[in-house]
């Protein structure tokens, strides 16, 4: 009894330590990417549009990249609002439509938020 005791708990443990670190990567994935939205949404304020779609299209390469293993862990959906929001967002910075590329901006912002939320270990999430 004592015996099967300690492998449940040692099982627990190594579980809870396998989730921090998923939580970790995933964390530092959303951070990334949000700091690159932050830059591309403070150059499309400032008029820079060739800046803002350089800055765009390094995110989407990194997206796509990561969005495979990230896809391992969270929800399909979350990670393709994302890709979504990118495309609509490169869009916006070719036609160098200030408005709509405030909007697409934000609503990446959303999006890349969202991914952290959905895979997030709360109550929420697990039920």
């Amino acid at each position: 009894m004592r015996r099967k005791l300690i492998i449940v708990c040692s099982a627990l443990a190594f579980l809870a330590l396998l989730s921090a670190v998923e939580q970790m990567a995933v964390r530092r994935i959303t951070d990334a990417a949000l700091m690159h939205t932050h830059e591309i949404l403070v150059d499309i304020h400032d008029g820079e549009f060739e800046a803002a779609k350089e800055k765009a299209h390094t995110l989407d390469r990194a997206w796509d990249r990561q969005a495979g293993w990230l896809e391992t862990l969270v929800d399909h959906s979350s990670t393709d609002e994302v890709r979504y929001a990118l495309s609509r967002l490169l869009a916006a910075l070719d036609g160098e439509d200030r408005a709509a590329a405030l909007i697409y901006g934000c609503e990446l912002e959303g999006g890349i938020e969202h991914v952290f939320e959905r895979q997030e270990l709360t109550l929420q999430n697990i039920l």
